[in-house]
């Protein structure tokens, strides 16, 4: 009897400490991106799923953003697909390093890649138009105020990514952050089980961030 109870017990442990090991790899990656540790987020994300990712996600913004202003046949979208991917990859690969994730997990939005935020150059109620600004010290566009990055430093953040999260079978689990936010201006982040480490492996982009790598695209394709 007394061996059962204890078997029971060890299963029991093992199905906790699974079920919290997905949120303790987020609290680890989120220390990680506050104290700027490249290495660090380093070991805990898949580069090359990510970089696929984001790639057929800027792909699909452009192609997108073209053909809401002139009709595109099915085989015109494969074909401006098809030539838009040289394009893309550069910028693909200047989002998924170590350096620009931290800055993308951090406050949502990749400055060190070279996309400019947009702010008000003539002032709350003067009408002025919009500038790009870039560089570390550009304040924040509108879309992100409130922080679009990744918070799990304390129980309550965590509990909020823990009511915000979907599983995906056994390895797999989704985390849509920051879970107060609009869905169109959430990241939803994919984690999976890889022997005994959670990974990224995936980063769906909120809509505002999606459409300023549109207008990256479509302005080098334009040229």
């Amino acid at each position: 009897m007394t061996r059962w109870w204890l078997s029971g017990l060890a299963v029991l442990l093992l199905w906790l400490a699974y079920g919290l090991s997905p949120y303790i790899a987020l609290y680890r990656l989120s220390q990680a991106v506050q104290a700027h540790d490249a290495a660090a987020v380093a070991q805990r994300v898949n580069f090359r799923t990510l970089r696929l990712s984001l790639t057929r996600q800027a792909l699909a913004a452009a192609v997108d953003a073209i053909a809401a202003r002139r009709d595109l046949s099915a085989r015109e979208r494969t074909i401006l697909t098809e030539a838009s991917g040289a394009l893309a990859g550069p910028l693909v690969e200047s989002l998924v390093t170590p350096e620009t994730l931290i800055d993308l997990l951090d406050d949502g939005w990749p400055v060190r890649a070279g996309l400019a935020r947009r702010t008000p150059s003539g002032g709350a109620g003067q009408g002025g138009a919009e500038t790009e600004v870039t560089g570390t010290d550009a304040p924040p566009p509108p879309e992100t105020t409130g922080g679009l990055g990744l918070h799990a430093s304390t129980v309550g953040q965590l509990f909020a990514l823990f009511r915000s999260s979907e599983p995906r079978g056994f390895r797999g689990m989704v985390v849509s952050y920051p879970p107060d936010r609009p869905l169109e201006n959430r990241f939803r982040l994919r984690l999976r089980l890889r022997g005994w480490t959670w990974r990224v492996v995936d980063l769906e982009l909120p809509s505002a961030l999606r459409e300023r790598i549109s207008q990256r695209l479509t302005g080098a394709m334009q040229r």
